[in-house]
């Protein structure tokens, strides 16, 4: 979307927004995020849906230390039909919060719209939600905008 030396691009504002989002869905929606960047211009946030684990709800983000006994328990529990029937219950919150942060992003940085949403990974699930956002015709009124 952007080339490194466009002088135009608000380069600061997106790596803001990309932090603003990754951080708020590690943290208060326990969203595991694998990783967040700017990468040609665009928010990248690389994540997905579902805890793993009890570290993961617990501290996420983080590394467990194998030796340590509560961490002993992922091991037990992650697999089971306990934390099969947790994630049926935290999957759909984990989606709201996801469109809800991109969607405070869009209105935080209403001037970085389509470097914040076109390289979403969940783009789908902003539709009707993200103000002006239509993910069935997304790729072809980018191309035609430009």
């Amino acid at each position: 979307m952007h080339q490194w030396g466009d002088e135009e691009v608000d380069w600061k504002g997106i790596n803001d927004a990309a932090y603003y989002i990754a951080h708020w869905l590690s943290t208060w929606a326990r969203i595991p995020v694998r990783d967040y960047k700017e990468k040609f211009g665009t928010v990248r946030i690389y994540c997905g849906f579902g805890i793993a684990g009890i570290y993961g709800l617990w501290r996420p983000g983080y590394v467990w230390y194998p030796k340590w006994w509560p961490m002993r328990l992922d091991f037990w529990l992650t697999d089971t039909f306990i934390f099969r029937l947790f994630n049926r219950a935290v999957v759909p919150l984990q989606m709201k919060a996801y469109v809800w942060r991109y969607t405070q992003a869009v209105r935080k940085w209403p001037h970085l719209y389509k470097e914040i949403v076109i390289a979403a990974d969940y783009g789908e699930l902003f539709e009707g939600n993200v103000p002006g956002y239509r993910h069935s015709d997304f790729w072809t009124r980018l191309s035609n905008a430009e």
